[in-house]
């Protein structure tokens, strides 16, 4: 990914970096049969610096928008 900063934040606490995508280019082997980035493919490699560990992603687990549907209240 290509990224534009637009802003470094630093407090006592924390300190981040605030970015635009401006440019994605993937291989073609991690890419869908419609031209995406495919999660399943291209198991992104994630740090998190709370647990101490890196984390690769991987297996689709739910359907976006459809994975609560059952725990609405339908009053």
């Amino acid at each position: 990914m290509e990224c534009e900063l637009l802003d470094f934040l630093d407090t006592e606490h924390v300190s981040g970096i605030v970015g635009k995508i401006v440019n994605v280019k993937a291989e073609e082997d991690v890419l869908s049969e419609n031209g995406k980035v495919d999660p399943e493919k291209l198991h992104a490699l994630m740090f998190d610096q709370f647990q101490n560990g890196y984390y690769s992603t991987g297996e689709k687990v739910a359907t976006a928008w459809n994975a609560g549907k059952n725990l609405m209240n339908k009053n």
